[in-house]
């Protein structure tokens, strides 16, 4: 099966990204750290598959977005008057290519380990229908389809503690086969950055799996 990773991403500029984390963080810092997400989970899913393809937006940022992960990536700008309306259509789009199997992840999880991104692909070639990866927030850092299936995005409550309540409900409503990925955090909070900057201080792994995130925190910690 053809597999493709898609990465929702905003492009990380001052006083558009982390924005939860000011004032402990200034917006131009809030962007560096988001910068070090993005190239650190870049290079994860590349790991993974040779197929990574940035689903970005706002659409007008592409130059920006080029000179972090290069010209040379796949991607496309979001599209959609929502977040589930932009999910959908980056799945869309990755089916589109020609993918058999399509994994989303996010920028905000950048300490999760590559594994769990082989073990949805492998969920998924194993006729799973959806693979969630939950967070402890009550979101979600991944998601894994087989096929493009807009109705598990409606009436989702985004960005709240229920948005992988609804999504799972959605899913299990269509009769679908679930399997899920260990639950990771979200980088949103100050608590959540201190979480964060534990964990890369005191684990080897994770340093090595955000090795950006964790040379900027040294430097700025």
């Amino acid at each position: 099966m053809k597999r493709a990773i898609v990465i929702m991403a905003k492009v990380p500029l001052p006083g558009a990204v982390k924005t939860r984390l000011e004032p402990f963080l200034s917006p131009e810092s809030c962007a560096a750290l988001a910068t070090a997400f993005l190239v650190d989970t870049t290079e994860k899913a590349r790991r993974v598959s040779e197929n990574v393809i940035i689903a970005f937006s706002p659409a007008s940022e592409k130059p920006a977005l080029s000179k972090i992960i290069g010209d040379n990536s796949a991607s496309f700008a979001q599209t959609g008057n929502n977040l589930g309306e932009r999910i959908v259509s980056s799945f869309e789009n990755a089916f589109a290519s020609g993918a058999d199997s399509v994994v989303m992840i996010g920028t905000d999880s950048p300490t999760f380990p590559a594994d769990y991104i082989e073990q949805a692909f492998e969920f998924l070639e194993l006729e799973t229908d959806v693979v969630l990866g939950k967070t402890t927030d009550g979101g979600f850092y991944l998601i894994g389809l087989r096929k493009a299936v807009p109705a598990i995005f409606t009436d989702v409550r985004w960005s709240s503690p229920k948005t992988f309540e609804d999504v799972y409900r959605n899913a299990s409503r269509l009769e679908l086969h679930i399997r899920e990925v260990p639950s990771w955090y979200d980088v949103d909070e100050p608590h959540d950055l201190e979480k964060l900057m534990a964990e890369t201080e005191h684990n080897e792994n994770a340093r090595r799996r955000a090795s950006h995130t964790a040379m900027w925190l040294d430097a700025n910690s």
